[in-house]
């Protein structure tokens, strides 16, 4: 009965001392101002032209889905974002011949503006493919009062 109570004891010792983690630490995966998270990719969006997208709200993000998901069983979740401290950038590539699709890239980053552009991605040569796919991608990135412009790279 004693060891018993020794071990609980020492378990209600060790579980407490996990509560003083320093916030610092525990926040070490924070973005940073201005910079891009992917948070979504997939080689069918639907959208045959290139196109670039900021969302700042709920309701765009949702009619953005509505499009993709729509020959689509079951559809993409849509993904939580706080609108008080986020947004997010959507890229569609447009139509393409093979998988690989584009990127989004930090190009500029001033004072009172961020520039954005794609990056082309190329497959492997294990990946060639010659289907046509209409890729996409959706980066988070934190709430800024920063102009944001795309510039399409050559």
């Amino acid at each position: 009965m004693r060891s018993i109570q020794l071990f609980l004891c020492l378990l209600v010792i060790s579980c407490s001392g996990q509560k003083g983690v320093p916030q610092d630490k525990a926040h070490s995966s924070v973005q940073k101002s201005g910079e891009l998270q992917l948070i979504l990719a997939d080689n069918y969006s639907g959208v045959e032209q290139s196109e670039f997208q900021i969302v700042r709200d709920a309701k765009t993000l949702k009619n953005f889905f509505l499009q993709i998901n729509r020959t689509r069983k079951p559809g993409l979740p849509i993904p939580e974002v706080d609108f008080s401290k986020e947004l997010l950038l959507i890229y569609c590539a447009g139509t393409t011949r093979g998988v690989g699709g584009a990127a989004l890239l930090l190009i500029k980053d001033s004072q009172d503006s961020i520039v954005v552009g794609p990056k082309e991605l190329t497959p492997s040569k294990k990946e060639v493919t010659y289907v046509t796919t209409t890729p996409f991608s959706i980066y988070k990135m934190l709430l800024t009062p920063k102009e944001i412009s795309f510039q399409q790279l050559k």
